[in-house]
């Protein structure tokens, strides 16, 4: 698998990624072959492109194809979802953009990145392949939310988007164990994670709740990471464990060799949540959306609440729901994207 996976152009290479096995899902194939990986390589390495290779240029990374391809797949991203999603060391940007593609225009998607001048150059490329024709003609309405951070993916505060957690984390660099817990702690309930630690590339759930002790929970696990690149990868393919605390599963999916997760400067990092208005309805989840059109509905009911005498608890009427709808659509700017309605107050003539 690995290292055979080179073509002339982007559609070669995507052939041998799905010749050979790396990547199975019709909507991983799409992402590689909207996404051209010649915007995102280092500079000066244009030629080496569609090379089943890591390319470094400074400290601009940019992986293997295979090892994206099979990170991807090990993720279980799911089509047209409004999964979550955080590339820490996201490098080039390359892989945030294809799994941009992947989950569509509900989802979000975070990057972090440490040196400022990758940082400059993920922006630059992200921005050269939006304005290409292809990324013009696959898009013709709106594209996924993606937003790259300057930060330290160890210093994430307990702020923002991380409150509740990522649906899906990828590492692009190693990361020491004994830093684990510091990314794990990002994970929502459910929620997946593939990267290297030390010297294997592993997949970690987390089938536990998130807790006040969450920035702990992941110290009896041995593997993650966060920052740029690889050089090889030998396939070994271990049984799933549980951590001492039950709180996760993790999966060694191979060996690896990746370069290390920078941790200095230890400077905080909010990852800013994306803040509802009218105009963004329509790009929030289903369930947000439900949730919101059943308040707006309410506050724009003719129901008058009765005075008393007091009723008993089932008959009462929720008077939030009543509320005008200017005050719905402040309050709906503060709400986080997983908000979903638990009742729906019926009203009658």
């Amino acid at each position: 698998m690995a290292w055979r996976s080179s073509g002339n152009t982007n559609e070669e290479m995507v052939d041998n990624l799905k010749k050979y096995g790396v990547i199975s899902s019709d909507f991983i194939e799409r992402g590689f072959r909207n996404v051209d990986r010649k915007y995102f390589v280092p500079k000066d390495n244009e030629d080496s492109a569609y090379s089943d290779q890591p390319l470094k240029e400074g400290h601009v990374h940019i992986s293997a194809p295979h090892i994206y391809g099979s990170a991807l797949e090990a993720l279980e991203l799911q089509p047209n979802s409004s999964l979550s999603f955080c590339n820490i060391g996201s490098g080039t940007g390359y892989l945030s953009c294809i799994v941009a593609e992947a989950l569509g225009p509900k989802s979000v998607n975070y990057g972090i990145e440490i040196f400022p001048e990758v940082v400059e150059h993920c922006n630059a490329s992200i921005d050269e392949w939006k304005t290409s024709d292809s990324f013009i003609r696959n898009h013709p309405k709106h594209f996924a939310h993606l937003q790259i951070v300057h930060g330290n993916a160890l210093n994430v505060s307990n702020k923002g988007e991380s409150v509740v957690g990522f649906d899906r984390i990828y590492i692009g660099a190693s990361v020491d164990k004994s830093n684990l817990p510091h990314i794990t702690k990002l994970l929502s309930p459910g929620g997946i994670l593939v990267g290297p630690v030390d010297d294997e590339l592993v997949k970690i759930v987390r089938i536990g709740r998130l807790s006040q002790h969450g920035h702990n929970a992941g110290s009896a696990m041995s593997y993650a990471s966060s920052t740029s690149d690889d050089e090889s990868v030998d396939d070994d393919p271990h049984p799933s464990r549980t951590n001492d605390n039950n709180e996760f599963t993790q999966q060694i999916l191979s060996g690896v060799r990746f370069a290390s997760l920078v941790n200095l400067p230890a400077k905080e990092t909010v990852l800013p949540s994306r803040l509802w208005t009218p105009n963004l309805q329509q790009f929030f989840p289903d369930s947000f959306q439900n949730a919101s059109m059943e308040l707006l509905l309410c506050s724009n009911s003719k129901y008058v609440q009765p005075l008393p005498p007091p009723k008993t608890i089932e008959s009462r009427v929720n008077l939030a729901a009543v509320l005008p709808r200017v005050i719905w659509l402040e309050i709906l700017s503060y709400t986080h994207r997983r908000c979903k309605s638990k009742y729906t107050t019926t009203f009658s003539d």
